[in-house]
């Protein structure tokens, strides 16, 4: 795996994820909706369609998982909490391409084809640009929650983390994208 790093004033150490690894996250934003696209598929009698969208979907995953356990284990910095919004609600924003599987599979035809595959490469486009690496409906599932935090130096960014973050709490963190930010290890 691979990052990026950039120093930013004072002792934050900012850590952009690479493209590989914004794909890998992005992709395990979508593994459910990957499942469902392999259930589809195999009922229709497509094994290698089904095959190639549950292993899509795995990759992204264990990506994930890679991503997770590194990331925790690099260096983190203490950051005073003044105010915590929780928002693991954002996740929910995904329910919609869920829906996707059940209205546009893909019969056969390569007009259904294209028209699915240029759909899901937007969706990739605009999750990998919009910074979006957060709003993940895996890391909900995997206990991770998702906090909009104001530090006490006044910045308001996002905070993945496997706690319950609370007014005047201190946490460690290190910063994964633009407005991202994860604790380590408490």
């Amino acid at each position: 795996m691979e990052f990026d790093f950039e120093f930013q004033q004072g002792s934050n150490i900012f850590i952009m994820p690479s493209l590989f690894i914004r794909l890998l996250m992005c992709l395990s934003a979508y593994f459910p909706l990957a499942v469902i696209f392999a259930v589809q598929f195999y009922s229709k009698g497509n094994r290698w369609a089904a095959i190639a969208s549950l292993t899509v979907g795995v990759v992204g995953l264990c990506g994930l998982s890679v991503c997770l356990a590194l990331a925790r284990r690099m260096n983190h910095v203490a950051v005073k909490i003044d105010k915590v919004i929780r928002r693991d609600g954002e996740a929910m924003s995904y329910i919609a391409s869920y829906v996707l599987p059940f209205l546009a599979v893909p019969t056969g035809k390569l007009a259904d084809g294209i028209c699915l595959a240029v759909f899901l490469l937007v969706l990739v486009i605009l999750y990998i640009h919009s910074d979006m690496l957060h709003v993940n409906p895996m890391l909900n599932l995997a206990g991770w929650h998702i906090y909009e935090v104001t530090t006490n130096t006044g910045e308001t960014r996002a905070l993945i983390s496997r706690r319950r973050i609370k007014n005047g709490s201190v946490a460690k963190v290190m910063q994964v994208g633009e407005d991202i930010m994860m604790e380590g290890k408490p």
